[in-house]
């Protein structure tokens, strides 16, 4: 049976839970040939806020290679670790998905299962897109949370989520992550 109306927890994976030490390959096409430069998950998550993307998609080339399958380089992202453990420590109270951008659950999963978190446990959703939405929707929609409140390391996920329980008028809040810890000082 599917629980519901409980308190629903978000994870993000990259860079919320994990410390992918991953980078975005972003190739811009010119006039004058190509420029290129790498990113960090949180670089891109900046840049994509400022729009520039989306007023010339095909002018651009972004390579997430490091972000594929099981992240070799990852390492637990403590606070939000022991966090997550205490979630799902109590499923009479919580229910603890995952929702990532990535285009696929198997590293994650791997790395998670792997460093001894309950994973049976959990929902994982995969966007495959900087946009959350449908999964933050699906989620609410199947779950009818009585709140939720997510863990992101990019103010534009927290935003969709924010949107998204608006729709459904479901009690929001949210935690930002950055550099590996929580950003207590930050609020939207």
């Amino acid at each position: 049976m599917i629980p519901k109306n409980k308190k629903l927890i978000i994870f993000d994976f990259d860079e919320t839970l994990c410390k992918t030490n991953g980078l975005i390959k972003r190739v811009k096409h010119t006039e004058n040939g190509e420029i290129e430069d790498f990113l960090t998950p949180g670089e891109y998550s900046i840049w994509r806020e400022t729009g520039e993307y989306n007023l010339n998609p095909k002018q651009w080339d972004l390579d997430f290679k490091s972000f594929t399958g099981y992240p070799n380089e990852g390492e637990i992202i403590p606070e939000t670790f022991a966090l997550l453990r205490r979630y799902l420590e109590q499923p009479e109270i919580y229910i603890v998905a995952l929702v990532t951008g990535r285009d696929e659950l198997s590293g994650p999963y791997k790395f998670l299962e792997e460093k001894e978190i309950e994973v049976k446990k959990m929902i994982f959703l995969c966007s495959g897109d900087p946009n959350k939405r449908m999964c933050y929707e699906s989620l609410f929609n199947t779950l009818h949370p009585s709140s939720v409140l997510v863990y992101e390391d990019a103010k534009a996920y927290i935003t969709q989520c924010e949107e998204i329980c608006l729709k459904y008028d479901i009690p929001f809040d949210f935690r930002l992550i950055g550099d590996g810890t929580i950003r207590w000082d930050w609020k939207l």
